[in-house]
């Protein structure tokens, strides 16, 4: 093997996790394009860039060689190029085979370095897709195409004369099936005026390998001509089977102009592009551009847009502006693609955020070293460290978010194929899909989320008929949101389906002693319960549910990511799950409070206020619960002391630490107040991981350990201590 093919091998060996990355980017565009086409059928600019997706993976794979990729994704190119042109219609049996194709595609790709994976089975498969593309892409009426909700257009173009290019390369059993291209040429002269022809002899071989029965001959013929198009490729129909046609319609003006537009180097504005195609002239530019200007400020109509004025002002073909305004759009996409992202490996970015953590740590070592030598100066210039390593913090941990939106977009296809196989109709939204969560967590909540918006469908949506005959739309609603919230990521999924039936679940929970028989908690236990190991309340085992395994995994991976989970649901009406995540799993702000030696972290973004209180007066119960008086209402307060065990004597005077949780407000007993903290989370052991009401934990400067506090957690302990106040 040469030098130069090892190099490429290397090359291509290096670039395909590239190659992969991109095209997965593709195939998830295509899938997306799709479902929207699927909604917006008649949306030529959808269709086109679906088609661009597909020819970007074809030309890609090209490059490296994956014939396996480039031979299928051909097929289905052609299928979208003929939808293009209006000889196709989008159906939804259309839109569910292109799917599957784009299905086929991502497996493809994903399987490149490892072809032994490609079984005869999923080659079978390939081999019925490629069948039914080439059926639609030959064979479908092209009538079957609206077009604005009118009748389709004809394959035969109108009648007048026009200048067909006509492209014929005959195989090689021409001759010996008693066909001769010259009797074509002489039927072709009969429909119009041939104006030019040219005989392609690239196959001829030399004379003394030449074989005369075998025939080697192809055209380019220019005809002019009122035939339709119909009519042209009808002179070929004896030798159709072994011929290779194509028979193009000359250009429109308005098309010559429009590739002339499209042929122009990148010019950022609409008018100097219609200027250097030459379809305006440079002084009625400025004529429109003056009328532009001055239509700023009427009271009937805001500023005018150019495209409208130079239609209707400039004459300018619609065609024209609408070339010009594509060639506009594809310069953003440009610069944008180009000039604005950059691609970074996960694992490099986690390097960085972990040293930036290992920093930080030091940093708030070095700020107490120089509080404790007392000099001014370095104080100071520790304060300016730490000022522009915050900064730094912010900035990279900004590097780490991702909008939600797509992995939301996932969820399209989920809902779209479980609805069809369920016999159900969902009408899904998706809301707030720009909200930023860390790459990290957006990672781990795809699954939970996969599971609790199947099970809406599954569960909550009720059949077509059963929601007509309980008064509902035909179709159910599933809605998927994002929106941020203190510190933290709210995701919502809400549907409005039957709810939960807590009477159901509850008999449920009795007969497996989940809850002791004859006791009926309250409302929000007994739809948590549906969380609990094997909890199922499906009379039979489905493909996607019955077996009551997977809610509690998901409650379960919830918690990992120190988010939370509660469900609002209103029997007959439908679900609401919420699910709240902390924005980063990296570092946060803390504010640091300590409980005789033991120091304890709680979230900046949580904390209300600090109140004092009289300690002896606080009478706490076993647990670290009471209450206290704030502002004219009862505020639950929970005693680390006592909670934690921690060895203290309790002082004349406390801090209560009012924070916030998704169940309101409550205090928590502190004895000593350090003041905010920058806080780099540290996982905890195995031993403390079920520790109720610790989240994590943390390094400080002076390489003490500090328990980071769940306050959502803790609330639940403050609510029982306002529970056991009511009693009293």
């Amino acid at each position: 093997m040469s030098r130069a093919q090892d190099n490429d091998e290397a090359f291509i060996a290096a670039a395909m996790p590239a190659f992969i990355s991109e095209a997965h980017e593709q195939t998830t565009a295509i899938e997306d394009l799709l479902l929207e086409l699927e909604q917006q059928p008649d949306n030529r600019e959808l269709l086109d860039s679906l088609f661009r997706c597909a020819h970007t993976v074809k030309g890609s794979a090209g490059i490296f060689g994956l014939n396996r990729v480039v031979e299928f994704t051909h097929h289905v190119e052609t299928l979208l190029d003929k939808m293009r042109e209006g000889k196709v219609a989008l159906s939804p049996d259309i839109n569910t085979l292109l799917l599957q194709c784009n299905d086929q595609i991502k497996w493809l790709v994903e399987t490149a370095p490892h072809p032994e994976r490609d079984t005869p089975d999923m080659q079978d498969e390939r081999i019925d897709m490629v069948v039914q593309l080439q059926a639609l892409s030959e064979g479908v009426a092209p009538a079957a195409l609206p077009a604005g909700g009118a009748a389709s257009a004809p394959t035969s173009e109108p009648g007048g004369l026009r200048v067909w290019s006509i492209t014929a390369r005959f195989g090689d059993e021409t001759f010996r099936n008693g066909m001769d291209p010259l009797s074509i040429v002489r039927y072709l002269s009969g429909l119009g005026r041939i104006i030019g022809m040219r005989t392609m002899l690239d196959t001829l071989p030399p004379l003394e390998s030449l074989n005369p029965e075998t025939c080697y001959l192809g055209f380019v013929m220019d005809l002019e001509s009122e035939a339709s198009r119909e009519e042209i490729e009808g002179a070929f129909s004896f030798v159709i089977e072994d011929c290779q046609l194509d028979v193009v319609a000359p250009p429109t003006p308005q098309q010559k102009m429009a590739q002339a537009i499209e042929a122009l180097p990148d010019t950022p504005r609409l008018g100097d592009l219609l200027v250097s195609a030459g379809a305006i002239s440079q002084d009625k530019l400025a004529q429109v551009l003056s009328t532009q200007e001055q239509s700023r400020g009427m009271p009937a109509m805001d500023k005018a847009r150019i495209g409208d004025l130079l239609e209707s002002q400039a004459g300018v073909a619609p065609e024209v502006v609408q070339a010009a305004l594509g060639k506009q759009q594809k310069m953003r996409e440009n610069a944008t693609s180009e000039d604005r992202y950059i691609r970074v490996q996960a694992d490099r970015l986690d390097l960085v955020i972990n040293l930036l953590g290992e920093l930080v740590i030091a940093s708030a070592g070095a700020m107490l070293k120089a509080r404790e030598s007392r000099r001014t100066d370095l104080v100071e210039l520790n304060q300016h460290m730490n000022r522009l390593i915050e900064e730094i913090r912010n900035g990279t941990l900004g590097l780490r978010m991702v909008p939600v939106g797509e992995t939301f977009s996932r969820f399209r296809r989920v809902v779209r194929d479980t609805a069809s196989s369920l016999g159900k109709e969902v009408n899904f939204e998706i809301v707030g899909g720009d909200a930023e969560l860390d790459k990290s967590m957006v990672e781990k909540i795809a699954d939970p989320l996969m599971h609790l918006v199947r099970n809406s469908l599954d569960h909550g949506l009720e059949p077509p008929q059963e929601r007509l005959a309980g008064g509902k739309s035909r179709a159910g609603r599933l809605v998927l949101s994002a929106q941020h919230e203190t510190g933290a990521i709210l995701i919502r999924i809400e549907d409005d389906g039957r709810g939960i039936n807590r009477e159901r679940v509850l008999q449920r929970a009795w007969n497996r002693g989940l809850v002791e028989q004859g006791v009926v908690p309250s409302d929000d236990a007994i739809n948590m319960l549906i969380f609990e190991p094997g909890f199922s309340t499906a009379e039979q085992v489905t493909n996607l549910s019955g077996r009551g395994v997977g809610m509690d995994v998901v409650k379960r991976n919830i918690e990992s990511l120190r988010g939370t989970l509660r469900l609002h649901s209103r029997p007959g009406q439908g679900l609401k799950v919420d699910i709240r995540l902390p924005l980063t799993l990296a570092i946060i702000d803390g504010f640091l409070v300590g409980v005789g030696k033991t120091k304890f972290v709680l979230p900046l973004e949580n904390v209300v206020e600090v109140i004092e209180a009289g300690g002896d007066q606080l009478r706490a119960d076993a647990n670290g619960q009471h209450c206290i008086e704030l502002r004219g209402s009862v505020l639950p307060v929970v005693r680390l002391r006592t909670l934690y065990g921690v060895e203290s004597s309790l002082p004349d005077r406390v801090s209560v630490v009012v924070v916030g949780s998704m169940n309101g407000q409550y205090g928590i007993e502190v004895e000593v107040l350090l003041g905010q903290h920058q806080t780099v989370i540290k996982p905890l052991g195995r031993l403390f991981k079920n520790l109720r009401g610790i989240s994590g934990s943390s390094i400080l400067g002076s390489g003490e350990v500090a328990l980071i506090l769940d306050v959502d957690s803790l609330a639940q302990l403050a609510a029982q201590a306002v529970d056991t106040a009511a009693l009293n």
